[in-house]
Parts: C-alpha cells; sequence; structure tokens
C-alpha cells in the first residue's frame, strides 16, 4: 500500500518518508478498527511498529516505546496458530526492539529480546525458513552477547554456537556481507570468552578477523 511503498522509498529524504508513513498507518487505523478488520488492523499495526523503529525525527526512547506498543498490539490477532508467518516476523521486530530499548532495565530488556528471537525460532525453522532462520540465529547471537543476567560464560558459549549456526546458511559464496559481519562478531567472542584454553580463543579470534577481511577490502569498504 501506499504507507508502506513511503516507508521503504529510496527517492524521498528517509525523515520524511518516515513521518509519512507514520501519520498515513495512523489513518489507515481509524478505518481499519480491530472489530471490523482484524487482519487488516493487525497488519497496520505491525507496519506502524516498524515505522516507528525506523523513525528518525522525533525522541528515539519515545519511538522505540511506540514500536513495541504497537508490535504488541499486532500480536492480539496475530496469533502463533492463525498467523505463524505474521507472528514470527513479529517477534523479530519486538526482538530487535527490545534489544535496543533505551528505556526499562537494561538486562530485562535484553531478556525480553532472547525470549522474542526464540518465539521467532518455532516457526522460522532451517529448513523451512532458512535465511529468516540464520537471521534470527545472528539476533539471538548479539542478544546472548549483550545478556547480563546468567553465568557470563556460558553466554558468550551461546552466542558462539549461534553464530556458527547462522554460518550454515550464510556462507561466503551466497551472503558475503552477512558473512563476513558475522565472522568479526564471532572473532568479538571468543575474544571475549572464558572457557576454553585462552591462547586457542585469541587464536580463533585471529582466524575470524583475518576471514573478515576477505570480504572488507580497503577499497570496497
Amino acid at each position: 500500500n501506499a504507507c508502506k511503498q513511503l516507508q521503504e522509498s529510496r527517492h524521498i529524504e528517509r525523515a520524511l518518508c518516515l513521518e509519512l508513513a507514520v501519520a498515513g498507518y495512523e489513518v489507515v487505523l481509524e478505518v481499519y478498527t480491530r472489530e471490523a478488520y482484524p487482519a487488516d488492523w493487525a497488519m497496520t499495526q505491525m507496519n506502524l511498529g516498524t515505522a516507528y523503529y525506523d523513525r528518525i525525527r522525533g525522541e528515539k526512547a519515545a519511538n522505540l516505546e511506540a514500536a513495541i506498543e504497537h508490535s504488541e498490539a499486532a500480536l492480539e490477532v496475530y496469533t502463533r496458530e492463525a498467523y505463524p508467518e505474521e507472528w514470527a516476523m513479529t517477534q523479530n521486530n519486538l526482538a530487535a526492539a527490545y534489544r535496543n530499548r533505551i528505556r526499562g532495565e537494561k538486562a530485562a530488556n535484553v531478556e525480553a529480546a532472547i525470549q522474542h528471537c526464540e518465539a521467532a525460532l518455532e516457526v522460522y525453522t532451517r529448513e523451512a525458513y532458512p535465511e529468516k532462520w540464520a537471521t534470527t540465529q545472528m539476533n539471538l547471537a548479539t542478544a546472548y552477547s549483550d545478556r547480563i543476567r546468567g553465568e557470563k560464560a556460558a553466554n558468550v558459549e551461546a552466542a558462539i554456537e549461534r553464530y556458527e549456526a547462522a554460518l550454515e546458511v550464510c556462507t561466503r559464496a551466497a551472503y558475503p556481507e552477512e558473512w563476513a559481519m558475522t565472522q568479526m562478531n564471532l572473532a568479538t567472542a571468543y575474544r571475549n570468552r572464558i572457557r576454553g584454553e585462552k591462547a586457542a580463543n585469541v587464536e580463533a579470534a585471529i582466524e575470524r578477523y583475518e576471514a573478515a577481511l576477505e570480504v572488507y577490502t580497503r577499497a570496497a569498504y
């Protein structure tokens, strides 16, 4: 629809596009009520949540709160049983919003991000949705890297495991940029690793950084 096209437009200033998209979605919700058009209402809530997440103008913290509010509203209709794909997509959107959330307790926000990523993976399996599965694995790895609660050593291991999983799909040949970014993230995780032999962890970090440089050349990046 027009609001979605504005939200994704590359021909108008990005900040203005998002303002127009937000305003448009708000108008649409005056027609697409939850009672009369539940599926359209939920889709608009999800899109509005994404627009607020991407929003450039306004206070960042307030935009993220709005993104969470609208995404959670969408889940009132987008249940896993009735709309599994939309449910999983909204779970991923919520994970991103909580991971970047400014308000609230940081530790609780990271836990929420992990919870929403793991929920998305109930639908985004490697077999059915390999790309989305890999992306969610990367997001989950990042959340475990940021995790405050739990044992630090276990969190780092979980991050490494998820990054390694993502590389099963994000190969250098198929997704060079994502592959290189994941190699860099893995290098950082190995550098921070507590378990295992320190010397071996450092070697693994070096190996991953050097792998990333195969794509991240000085000329291209």
